[in-house]
C-alpha cells in the first residue's frame, strides 16, 4: 500500500504543531508512512481557502514537512475549494496555493470536495483536478469526491450521475479517497472492496472514520482495528484513519492500525494491560467499543467512579467528558436516559 497512516480531517479539533510532531513519531514507530493534512477547522484549508496562509503558519509547516521527510513519512496536503469555487476566476488562486505548497517540497496534494452544502457537478470537480494535473505535472494529485461513500451516492453507487461523470472525466491515475458503504463504515467485506474497485477502475484509498467521534462526542472508541480483513485492505492503494484529534486517544488508534497492517492480532485487554492501565479501565472497555451496551451493573458503576476520581493519566483527561456521561447514564434507568440527559444539558 502506498499510503498508510493518519488523516487530520475531522471537525471540532485542530492539532498543535507539537501534537503533529508527536503523530509523526507514532507513525514512524508503527511503520506507517503518511500524514494527510486537511483539518476542517483550518479556515485557510476550506472556509477561506482563497486567502494565503500567514507567514508564521508557513514557517511551522516547513519545519513539520522537514521532520516528516527525515522520518520517511509522506505529507499529503489538502485543499478544499469546492465550497465557493468560481471556475472562471478561481483556478489561478488554487494554482497559487499549490505552488506555495510545492515550493516547500510537498509532492502529494489532495483536492477535496467533501461535505458541500450544495449539489455540484462531478464533471466540474474532475475538470478542476485535471487542470491542476496539467499545471503541475510534478505533483501527485489525489481526490475526495463530493459523494465519498455508497450511502451518499444519488440514487446509488452504480447509477450516480455525479460519480459517473467524476470518474469518467478525471485522469485515471488519480487515486480517490473512499469511506466505504457509509460515511462511518463499521465493516467492509472483500466483496464490497472488489465492487468499489470495479466501479472506479482507479487507485482507491480507504478513508476510515471508524474511530472518529466528531459526530458522536464525547464517546470515544478504543478497540483494535476491525474495519476489514487484511486481505481486503491489500486491495486498496492505502488505508488511513481519520480519528479524534485527542492525541492520547489517537496514539492508541494508530497503534491498533499498525498492529493490523503488520498482520499482528491484538486483544484490547492485552494491549492496555501491557501498557499498565488500571484494572478498572480494562474492565470498563465495553464502553469504548463501536457498539456499546449499558448493563447498569454495580461493578460498572464502581469502575467508572474510581476512574473519575482516583485515576491520573493523560488519557483520562481526554476521556473525562465521556466517563462523566457514562457515570450519569449508569445512575438512571435506561428508559429515562434520554430525558435525563436532556435535563442535564438543559435541553
Amino acid at each position: 500500500m502506498n499510503f498508510t497512516g493518519y488523516i487530520e480531517g475531522y471537525y471540532g479539533r485542530l492539532l498543535s504543531w507539537q501534537e503533529r510532531s508527536r503523530i509523526l513519531g507514532i507513525l514512524e514507530r508503527n511503520n506507517l508512512n503518511s500524514f494527510f493534512y486537511c483539518p476542517k477547522e483550518d479556515q485557510f484549508h476550506r472556509t477561506t481557502w482563497k486567502e494565503p496562509y500567514p507567514a508564521e503558519w508557513l514557517k511551522e509547516f516547513r519545519s513539520f514537512a522537514l521532520e516528516a521527510q527525515l522520518k520517511d513519512i509522506e505529507i499529503i496536503f489538502g485543499i478544499s475549494p469546492g465550497i465557493d469555487f468560481d471556475s472562471d476566476t478561481d483556478i489561478n488562486i488554487l494554482f497559487d496555493k499549490i505552488q506555495l505548497i510545492a515550493s516547500i517540497g510537498i509532492k502529494h496534494v489532495a483536492i477535496l470536495f467533501d461535505d458541500l452544502l450544495q449539489d455540484s457537478s462531478g464533471q466540474s470537480h474532475a475538470e478542476i483536478l485535471n487542470e491542476c494535473i496539467i499545471g503541475y505535472p510534478d505533483i501527485n494529485f489525489l481526490a475526495v469526491p463530493q459523494e465519498y461513500s455508497s450511502s451518499q451516492a444519488k440514487p446509488n453507487i452504480t447509477s450516480s450521475n455525479y460519480l459517473t461523470q467524476f470518474n469518467k472525466i478525471l485522469n485515471p491515475e488519480v487515486p480517490v479517497f473512499w469511506t466505504g458503504s457509509h460515511v462511518v463504515s463499521q465493516y467492509s467485506s472483500q466483496e464490497d472492496v472488489e465492487m468499489w474497485k470495479n466501479i472506479f477502475q482507479r487507485p482507491l484509498i480507504f478513508w476510515d472514520n471508524y474511530f472518529a467521534n466528531d459526530y458522536c462526542g464525547p464517546k470515544v472508541i478504543l478497540e483494535p482495528y476491525q474495519s476489514m480483513s487484511i486481505e481486503s485492505a491489500r486491495l486498496f492503494n492505502g488505508v488511513m484513519i481519520n480519528p479524534t484529534g485527542l492525541i492520547e486517544v489517537d496514539e492508541i488508534c494508530l497503534d491498533f492500525l499498525g498492529y493490523f497492517l503488520a498482520g499482528q492480532k491484538i486483544i484490547a485487554k492485552e494491549y492496555f494491560k501491557a501498557n499498565n492501565f488500571p484494572s478498572e479501565f480494562i474492565d470498563a472497555l465495553n464502553f469504548f467499543k463501536f457498539d456499546t451496551n449499558f448493563n447498569n451493573s454495580d461493578e460498572d458503576a464502581s469502575n467508572i467512579e474510581k476512574l473519575l476520581w482516583t485515576w491520573h493519566h493523560p488519557l483520562k483527561l481526554e476521556l473525562y467528558p465521556y466517563l462523566h456521561m457514562i457515570r450519569f447514564m449508569l445512575k438512571v434507568d435506561n428508559q429515562e436516559s434520554i430525558s435525563a440527559l436532556k435535563k442535564r444539558f438543559r435541553i
